[in-house]
């Protein structure tokens, strides 16, 4: 073998080592009705776990819940989380009696953890944010994001490490940040 074939040959493999060393995250769906100022409240509603199949990964709602208050943190006035899985109805009257400006409902549609590293089938999310004025019950944003795990994994990674790139696209174009929920 001649060396200029070794070296496209390494130059391949390469590509793809590299190519299974990122996650892939795509945007099902998007509608952006209005965006919203900072500095503004929210009230997070808490979502239910998610289920692959028979398996509820207990717990994931509430990693889904706390990754959407880390992501608004830096940009709101007033932060309130459900105490509860609650119905949106609910959630409206507990925003409303707090004064709070928007309610963010965050749902979880698919949540599959893999043993990656040896199966090589990715770990895989898919989200579904909105975000409703509280006075009026407008819907402002609609968003569904899903996003799968690098195949070149050591183990470590699951759904959960998927969540804070999705969140932080959904918050930064609800807030006017970014135009472009694909950015």
């Amino acid at each position: 073998m001649t060396f200029r074939k070794l070296g496209i040959l390494c130059a391949v493999a390469m590509s793809f080592t590299l190519g299974a060393c990122s996650s892939k995250y795509r945007t099902d769906d998007h509608q952006l009705v209005q965006t919203v100022a900072s500095g503004s409240s929210f009230y997070i509603m808490e979502p239910k776990d998610g289920v692959f199949g028979n398996i509820n990964y207990a717990g994931s709602g509430q990693m889904l819940f706390t990754e959407v208050q880390k992501q608004l943190v830096p940009y709101s006035s007033e932060i309130v989380k459900a105490t509860e899985v609650e119905s949106r109805d609910q959630a409206f009257a507990n925003a409303l009696t707090q004064n709070i400006d928007y309610l963010i409902d965050p749902q979880i549609l698919h949540w599959e953890d893999r043993a990656t590293e040896w199966s090589g089938r990715p770990d895989r999310i898919t989200i579904q944010y909105q975000a409703f004025d509280v006075n009026n019950k407008a819907l402002l944003a609609n968003t569904t994001l899903s996003a799968s795990s690098k195949w070149a994994t050591l183990g470590g990674d699951h759904p959960v490490d998927l969540l804070p790139v999705p969140t932080s696209k959904f918050v930064s174009v609800l807030l006017g940040r970014s135009v472009d929920i694909n950015d």
